[in-house]
């Protein structure tokens, strides 16, 4: 084996991984979460370390030796998913996309009392919309906004609510203020199709 290609694959794998970490939780990086932003690098963790013990089953000394490896392997990585994201963050999103809007709101807001993130702010202000909540929506995006101006699905989460209430010139703004900053890519082209339809 040329180990040579073996540890730049490696290190592609590592550069890989924290960008994508990194690009899809620019808002923890901007709070300075390491813990979480190390936390949800642990998936990637667990391929790297797949990786790195892959040359130790080149020339197995018994045949269930990749096999056992293999499996342990997969139990690591899906482990590493499972402890990625917190479980009160995953019970708020799988009760927001189950319409548990109000089950999500009080989630998110226990989070968001624990551990003062804008993410949070956000996605208890989307659950409060959901809801019909239309003012404390406005409130709980506006605190994710002043805690990160940077933090594109606030403005998204902002946007909507505000198109639902009829106020088009706030949401116009808000849709455009949202492509100006950290919005992820999934996000993007509803805002412009909605900046179209306000403009």
């Amino acid at each position: 084996m040329n180990y040579t290609i073996f540890f730049l694959l490696i290190a592609l794998l590592i550069f890989i991984g924290y960008r994508s970490v990194v690009s899809a939780n620019g808002d923890l990086v901007r709070a300075r979460a390491w813990g979480e932003v190390a936390r949800r690098m642990l998936p990637f963790g667990g391929i790297l370390l797949m990786a790195a013990t892959l040359p130790l089953i080149q020339n197995p000394p018994a045949d269930w030796v990749p096999l056992t490896w293999a499996v342990a392997m997969g139990a690591l990585i899906l482990l590493c998913n499972i402890f990625s994201i917190p479980s009160g963050e995953r019970k708020a999103a799988r009760a927001f996309r189950k319409g548990r809007y109000e089950e999500a709101e009080r989630l998110y807001e226990r989070l968001g009392r624990e551990k003062p993130l804008a993410r949070y702010h956000a996605f208890r202000g989307a659950a409060l919309a959901a809801a019909e909540r239309h003012e404390e929506a406005l409130q709980a995006t506006s605190r994710a906004i002043e805690m990160d101006p940077e933090y594109g699905i606030a403005y998204y989460n902002r946007a909507m609510n505000y198109r639902k209430m009829g106020r088009k010139r706030s949401a116009l703004a808000d849709f455009k203020k949202a492509l100006e900053v950290d919005l992820p890519r999934r996000f993007r082209k509803v805002s412009r199709q909605a900046i179209e339809e306000l403009s």
